[in-house]
């Protein structure tokens, strides 16, 4: 991949994402069809639920980091805590990887979500059971996330970054 197809790539998932933040009930094929350049940048949906997930999975980690570093009472409820902040400032992306939970091509990038989960909350990496804690983890997280209501629907800007720059400058 060419440097600029890597940069258009990134600045189309961004579009994306911003889009399925306010539309949860969005597909990813319509996303794919909504984005200007979003069938050049990614191939098939596969290959944009990949990009997604370690999108996720990046901003689940930092809150995990953040959070070690605030200090908690317990690395149970920090891991419970990194999860539904996440959720909560990507309720786009993380609606589109539970459609698709069920999907086995991401099945193991959803694996070690789990792995991280209970890692951070205690849980030895080689323990027998180390995914099932990490489901629980990420079930209790589920059940405590709040999303934002979805107020207004912004159409996807086109363009290039200077000029939605300047669009959001005026």
């Amino acid at each position: 991949m060419t440097w600029n197809a890597y940069n258009r790539r990134k600045e189309v998932l961004r579009e994306i994402l911003a889009i399925a933040d306010q539309r949860r009930d969005i597909t990813l094929t319509e996303l794919l069809d909504t984005v200007d350049g979003g069938r050049e940048a990614y191939a098939n949906e596969t290959e944009l639920l990949f990009d997604i997930q370690m999108n996720w999975f990046q901003r689940l980690s930092g809150q995990l980091d953040r959070l070690l570093i605030e200090g908690v009472d317990t690395p149970e409820i920090m891991a419970v805590s990194a999860w539904v902040n996440a959720a909560g400032e990507m309720p786009g992306a993380r609606t589109l990887l539970d459609a698709e939970i069920n999907n086995p091509a991401l099945g193991k990038a959803f694996a070690k979500e789990l792995t991280l989960l209970a890692a951070s909350a205690g849980v030895p990496w080689n323990h027998p059971d180390l995914n099932g804690h990490g489901k629980r983890l990420q079930d209790s997280a589920r059940e405590s996330v709040v999303y934002a209501e979805v107020t207004e629907v912004e159409a996807p800007h086109s363009g290039s970054l200077l000029s939605k720059l300047r669009s959001r400058a005026a």
